[in-house]
């Protein structure tokens, strides 16, 4: 995927995409920014920076193509990043109300992938949640480092979740 779409639709599977502010003059790109990126203001003299990390053409020069790269910034960016940190924090929110770890695996896989998980890919979190351990004290936002959110932001940055095929 591209930068912009990349990151409406982390916005979107958690559910924190506005769809509804597409009136009104461009906003800057910043983390509380929920709205669409092709709202979002871009600077010809100061890219942001995860822009760059994502392939974004130079606003300066026309290009007919766009050139995009798999690199290890990418994924680092994923590892790393409070956005990113915060959307998965949204997303385990999201699914919490599901009556146990299995439906919240399956609506989990809903919302990111769009499909069902196999049933290896339930054993799968089932493991995955049972063996991350809290972190206490580690905080995006005010919001407390949960097994459930590291699970999140493990399916967020997932070579499906950021590959069309």
């Amino acid at each position: 995927l591209d930068a912009e779409e990349l990151r409406d639709v982390m916005l979107y599977a958690a559910g924190d995409l506005d769809l509804k502010s597409a009136d009104g003059p461009s906003t800057d790109f910043a983390p509380d920014n929920l709205r669409r990126t092709f709202f979002c203001k871009v600077s010809r003299f100061r890219l942001n920076n995860y822009l760059m990390v994502f392939d974004f053409p130079n606003p300066s020069f026309k290009s007919e193509q766009r050139f995009s790269s798999n690199v290890p910034l990418q994924q680092l960016y994923f590892m790393n990043n409070a956005l990113v940190y915060k959307q998965a924090g949204v997303l385990a929110d999201r699914v919490h109300a599901e009556p146990n770890d299995e439906a919240r695996i399956a609506k989990a896989y809903e919302y990111v992938f769009q499909r069902k998980p196999t049933a290896a890919e339930i054993q799968l979190g089932l493991k995955f949640l049972s063996t991350t351990p809290e972190k206490p004290g580690y905080t995006i936002e005010g919001k407390p480092i949960t097994a459930w959110s590291e699970y999140a932001r493990a399916l967020l940055s997932s070579n499906e979740f950021q590959f069309v095929n």
